[in-house]
């Protein structure tokens, strides 16, 4: 009989266990039965999957996505393996492994659960976090730690940020889909990239959409009122320079009028030589590929999404040189 089971008997702060779900009505929720809880706990051919982002806000929530599937004949799952303690960062765990109870799965069934590693991470620089050894053929994820810009900065002002400090910050997207690096070209457009870090320290971006997504063409978002006709705090005279508009560039949407550039951006897919000259690019994404190809190939309805891609948080942070 297939069913799906939400598991209520776990509370691993900072664990947010999803569902368990199989062909069998025989799974027991963890228990402290010592039967269960032995340290020779079935994990045979169990299949371990997860994911991590490939970068990490220094400071701030890492979320991993987890998914355990039990093999022929079933498993006894420990529940330190649904913990923080089952990863390690240069051969150390991230908590210590006691004795979390455990939980009888039958053959197919499924745990899926996100951990936030965040308050456990403690490494200065970029690091490789592993699932514990033997227990997943997932590669290791070789993580770019980054670092919050500091507080009380005016982009907007040439006395609080010059314009050869203005290479000193990149810009972080943290969307639904994944995150966004994107670094800048001050000398190329110093008023747009002044404007978008602005924009993105204050708080603007947060909680705007990617409005139009085409697949063959770019991403374009930033909009406050979601319909593509909203704008920002101030408009932007034309900045027009002889960068290509290839796969990464970041550029500002514009209407007819050359000078009517505000908040809304787009991030090419595709290279587009006929917007070369015509349009204002200011930077080029630097990490996330794999996350605008998500965001523009999601299903549209003509260019809108049907389901929002929305931008989480906008963070300012110290430029690094993730490719």
């Amino acid at each position: 009989m297939k069913f799906t089971m939400t598991i209520l008997a776990l509370c691993l702060a900072p664990l947010c266990l999803g569902t368990v779900s199989s062909a069998d009505a025989n799974a027991r929720t963890l228990s402290n039965d010592p039967a269960a809880t032995t340290p020779a706990v079935r994990t045979v051919g169990l299949d371990v999957k997860w994911k991590a982002p490939t970068s990490c806000l220094r400071g701030g929530p890492y979320n991993v996505r987890l998914e355990l599937t039990a093999p022929a004949g079933g498993a006894v799952v420990a529940g330190w393996l649904l913990t923080p303690a089952a990863f390690t960062i240069g051969g150390k765990e991230l908590a210590k492994r006691e004795d979390k109870g455990s939980m009888t799965l039958p053959e197919g069934a499924k745990i899926t659960a996100e951990i936030d590693l965040g308050p456990y991470i403690s490494a200065e620089g970029d690091f490789e976090l592993v699932y514990t050894g033997g227990m997943s053929n997932e590669a290791p994820v070789a993580v770019k730690s980054l670092v919050p810009g500091p507080t009380g900065l005016n982009f907007m002002s040439e006395a609080s940020v010059s314009l050869a400090d203005l290479k000193k910050y990149n810009v972080l997207l943290q969307t639904n889909r994944g995150d966004l690096i994107l670094e800048f070209w001050p000398e190329v457009a110093p008023n747009h990239v002044r404007n978008f870090l602005d924009l993105s320290y204050t708080n603007f971006y947060v909680g705007t959409t990617f409005h139009r997504v085409m697949p063959d063409f770019m991403i374009q978002g930033g909009d406050p009122t979601g319909t593509g006709g909203g704008n920002g705090p101030r408009m932007l005279p034309a900045e027009f320079s002889d960068k290509k508009h290839e796969r990464g560039v970041l550029s500002m949407a514009r209407t007819d009028n050359p000078n009517s550039a505000s908040c809304q951006f787009f991030i090419m897919r595709m290279t587009k030589t006929h917007l070369d000259g015509q349009y204002s690019a200011f930077g080029k994404l630097i990490g996330g590929y794999d996350t605008l190809d998500a965001i523009a190939t999601t299903p549209a309805s003509a260019t809108r999404p049907l389901e929002p891609q929305k931008i989480l948080k906008a963070t300012v942070i110290l430029a690094t040189q993730q490719k």
